[in-house]
């Protein structure tokens, strides 16, 4: 099906008729994980959703890395991003950095991992993804305490690396995607017990969680925000059916 190409946010202008390489970087909620079950993750979701964003192309690599944290990534960010001298870079890290350093040195880090990509091409557009809350796999809830590398960590030890997510974006005049606090309000609804049905366990989302976490992305790019199976086409309204 032809589309008409929609018309970019402010902060993607100057990519209007270019063929983009976006890279996402980050932990195993970036990395296709067998969370999802073969299904897309939220990085799949995104290169079927730019089809008519950029017209000409976008070339969404997965750089995701299980485990990793982003001193772990900075290590790797010759390879896995600046060769690709991309027009786009998501983070996403957060997770493993709360349980094995601290909030000051994820942010440095943070920092320095920016800069090194704005130094190679300044008009890189670099998003920040802000850690998901671990949730308990029965009720929904975020977990009081969770135990990792030897460390007990409260809601509050894990939302000051959050904090720091945001406070990066805000200084270094990144975009922001803040899945914490759109899962936070989840978790004090009346629903959120429904949010058990989007974990793979309690870290990980699954392939219906992806599907979350590509709705938030989305909207930054005017991206296409809903997918469904080819199957449950029989289930609606065909003549009201509209794919964009």
């Amino acid at each position: 099906m032809e589309t008409m190409p929609k018309q970019l946010p402010p902060a993607f202008a100057h990519l209007a008729g270019k063929a983009v390489t976006i890279v996402a970087f980050g932990d195993s909620n970036t990395q296709q994980m067998h969370w999802t079950y073969g299904y897309c993750n939220w990085v799949g979701l995104l290169s079927m959703g730019l089809f008519s964003v950029f017209p000409e192309g976008a070339l969404v690599i997965n750089a995701g890395k299980s485990g990793d944290t982003m001193a772990k990534g900075l290590a790797r960010l010759e390879r896995d991003v600046l060769r690709f001298d991309p027009e786009v870079v998501i983070f996403g890290f957060g997770t493993n950095d709360s349980s094995s350093t601290t909030p000051e040195q994820f942010r440095a880090e943070t920092v320095e991992a920016i800069r090194r990509i704005r130094a190679r091409r300044p008009e890189t557009v670099i998003v920040l993804r802000t850690q998901l809350p671990i949730l308990n796999m029965y009720t929904g809830a975020e977990e009081e305490l969770v135990r990792s590398n030897g460390r007990e960590l409260t809601i509050a030890d894990r939302r000051a690396f959050v904090q720091v997510t945001r406070e990066v974006a805000a200084a270094e005049h990144t975009l922001l995607v803040d899945h914490y606090e759109s899962w936070r309000r989840s978790t004090e609804s009346s629903c959120r017990g429904d949010l058990c049905a989007l974990l793979g366990n309690p870290a990980h989302p699954n392939h219906l969680g992806h599907r979350r976490l590509y709705h938030e992305i989305a909207p930054l790019f005017s991206a296409y925000p809903h997918f469904f199976f080819e199957w449950e086409r029989v289930l609606r309204d065909q003549d009201r059916l509209s794919f964009w």
